[in-house]
């Protein structure tokens, strides 16, 4: 047994005030009066009338949308989701689908905490995405809320659901993380000191308060579990999916997890995990079991009817074994003739009760069931599931809650800190710059003036494309597959538009698009001794510059649109051969007709050529020659033979834009083919 200081302390006491959902639907602090339950959060159903402020330990929280009626005038309602024949057919190609789901039935009560047990690759998971409205595509079946059909779009308002992998960004610390939620998901009347008492509630509540300015990739399997539960907390959901919370923790990590969830539970809201085989001593936290077997549902109801229904089916659980095992044993076994039963038995069982239901629903009110039993002590929240869907929220995904401009702005101070803290980003990529930069000085010193050593300057020269572009293409893609992953949960969530993210992504990036090819160009273009001249230097930095900003956004769309290793082998896989047309290894004009397409298209071409004439176009005077005889003294003459004709500098720098436009699309375009790719 775990010590008491070990376990979660979320008995509330006078002097810590206990969470309640207040008129916005956030956490805010109650305190203690005579005429409320000791136990439960009072929990208001909203009407269409004004908004009226609430009274939350001496802070006003007003109502984002929905004022509430005093407690005493409020009906009490209880929740109860119902699901029968959902089917989930993945399509890994045109030609091949897989059955993942088969005519799931069960349900989940409000009060009650749920587990959902089941071999390993039975279906657990994706019957959550299914219930959630994370996965769309493919799933068929009716899920209700009290006998109702359920509104996608405001239910995923009122519900959460937490991924066993769930994506934060780990260069943040535990108080920011919980404020970019507050900021995001909370209306934007929310006052700083009406945030700041949540995310103080949530800290306290999730025994995090010593992890406040601790970064995320330095918190410990349970601190990380908790902290991605107060994300989603932020707006208090009356309804919160978890998929295998307890996955890599310890047993005593483990109960305080399940400890935590079964009291927000008994809070009023409806629980439902998935658990990977749990201890006997874990077992006991759970009211309610639901089993899967290949896609089908074994059982959903009570705990302690669970061993009595297999009973009756032929299945008879030994003394003192751990229920759990026993029923991961029977599901694993599905070519036993007996599971038959079962299935067919559960689905009768909520395929009726669901009729019941309907038949009950005629005197509902706001789309919800009354609770018949005047002896219930707690209230439960929740919103109206049948609203009509309007043009705003069309899908799946839930309106944002903040303007545009608020959301860019959060944005873009998350991505800016978290971009800065990052040592491969920022310190080892400006380290890189400034040694190679230096080290190009050393090996190609002072030869940019001498006749005699023109083509040697060339090859400097490619070597500093080849360094920008690569330099900042490669540690793009690094830097993808975690934000995206953040990025499609948050945005499937409603916490921002794609645009927002879009803006804020390419405008943090821009400073260190700025100083890495400024500083590069700054030591070797004076190292080499190329011409001192403001307007030279001006027009060799501007080429760099868009050099690397095609770099970055050529890993930013190769990071996002694929896996980080498909990322890292097309870059190379799609540049190397432009080099081939950029006119260094071959002049333009010796290149076959039929291929000098691929010399248009070529952004190697446009660099180099912008980097030559800013050295030798424009009437540059004849170099210095260390030599007798230097073929190469006059500039004119080097572009000539290169196939560079003419002062056409601008003409560069436009091609050049029409690439860095031409990607920004892509990444636009890639950002919304991940968010298809995860519905």
């Amino acid at each position: 047994m775990p010590n008491a200081a070990d376990e979660f302390q979320l008995t509330n006491s006078n002097s810590n005030p206990k969470p309640v959902i207040v008129a916005n639907g956030t956490i805010g602090a109650k305190a203690n009066h005579h005429h409320h339950p000791q136990h439960a959060h009072v929990i208001m159903t909203p009407t269409l009338s004004a908004p009226q402020p609430l009274a939350t330990n001496g802070i006003d929280i007003a109502a984002s949308s929905v004022s509430m009626k005093s407690a005493s005038q409020q009906q009490q309602i209880d929740l109860r989701l119902h699901f029968s024949n959902i089917n989930y057919v993945h399509k890994q190609c045109k030609s091949l689908t897989t059955q993942i789901l088969n005519d799931a039935c069960g349900e989940f009560k409000s009060g009650r905490l749920t587990a959902i047990l089941g071999p390993s690759g039975a279906g657990k998971t994706s019957l959550l995405n299914a219930l959630s409205g994370f996965k769309a595509s493919g799933v068929t079946g009716n899920i209700e809320i009290n006998g109702k059909p359920r509104n996608i779009v405001e239910f995923r308002k009122m519900s959460s659901y937490i991924p066993q992998n769930f994506a934060m960004l780990d260069l943040l610390t535990v108080q920011e993380t919980l404020r970019v939620s507050t900021d995001l998901k909370l209306p934007a009347e929310t006052t700083v000191k009406e945030k700041e008492t949540i995310i103080n509630n949530i800290l306290e509540m999730l025994n995090l308060s010593h992890s406040r300015h601790t970064l995320v990739q330095n918190l410990s399997g349970g601190e990380y579990k908790r902290l991605s539960i107060g994300v989603e907390m932020v707006t208090n959901p009356p309804i919160m999916f978890f998929d295998e919370p307890t996955s890599g923790l310890d047993s005593v990590a483990s109960y305080q997890i399940i400890s935590y969830l079964r009291k927000l539970a008994r809070d009023g809201r409806v629980i439902a995990c998935v658990v990977h085989q749990p201890s006997s001593r874990l077992m006991q936290l759970f009211d309610d079991i639901l089993v899967v077997s290949n896609g089908c549902i074994l059982y959903s109801g009570p705990q302690e009817l669970m061993l009595e229904q297999l009973r009756k089916s032929g299945f008879e659980c030994p003394q003192y074994y751990n229920p759990a095992d026993y029923v991961l044993e029977v599901s694993s076994d599905v070519t036993n003739p007996l599971l038959s039963k079962l299935i067919h038995e559960n689905r009768m069982k909520h395929n009726c009760s669901s009729k019941v239901a309907n038949n009950n629903g005629t005197v509902e009110t706001a789309g919800l069931l009354g609770n018949s039993n005047s002896n219930l002590k707690t209230l439960h929240t929740t919103v109206d599931m049948i609203s009509t869907l309007s043009l705003e929220t069309e899908g799946i995904r839930p309106k944002e809650r903040v303007s545009v401009w608020r959301q860019f702005m959060v944005l873009l101070k998350r991505s800016s800190t978290s971009t800065y803290r990052n040592m491969l980003s920022v310190r080892l990529r400006i380290i890189m710059h400034i040694a190679v930069a230096i080290l190009l000085g050393i090996v190609f010193w002072q030869i940019g003036n001498d006749g005699a050593k023109t083509l040697t300057n060339a090859s400097c020269i490619f070597f500093v494309v080849m360094f920008v572009f690569f330099g900042n293409a490669m540690p793009s893609i690094f830097l993808c597959p975690q934000e995206c992953a953040v990025f499609i949960r948050e945005y499937l969530n409603g916490w921002y538009s794609i645009k927002s993210y879009y803006m804020s992504k390419i405008i943090s990036d821009l400073p260190l698009q700025f100083v890495c090819p400024t500083l590069l160009t700054c030591i070797a273009y004076y190292m080499t001794g190329q011409p001192l001249e403001l307007g030279r230097a001006l027009m060799f930095w501007g080429i760099c510059l868009l050099t690397s900003m095609i770099g970055h956004f050529m890993g930013l769309v190769c990071g996002s649109m694929f896996q980080m290793q498909m990322g890292v082998f097309l870059v190379p896989c799609l540049t190397i051969p432009l080099l081939i047309f950029s006119g260094f290894f071959i002049r333009i004009f010796e290149v076959a007709s039929y291929l000098k397409i691929l010399c248009d298209i070529s952004f190697f071409r446009y660099t180099i050529e912008g980097l030559l004439r800013s050295l030798y176009a424009y009437d540059r005077p004849e170099m210095e020659c260390s030599i007798e005889f230097c073929y190469y003294r006059h500039p004119k003459k080097f572009l000539k033979d290169f196939g560079m004709f003419g002062d056409l500098y601008g003409q560069d720098v436009m091609a050049l834009c029409i690439w860095i436009l031409g990607l920004m699309i892509l990444f636009l375009f890639s950002l919304w083919l991940r968010i298809k790719k995860a519905l």
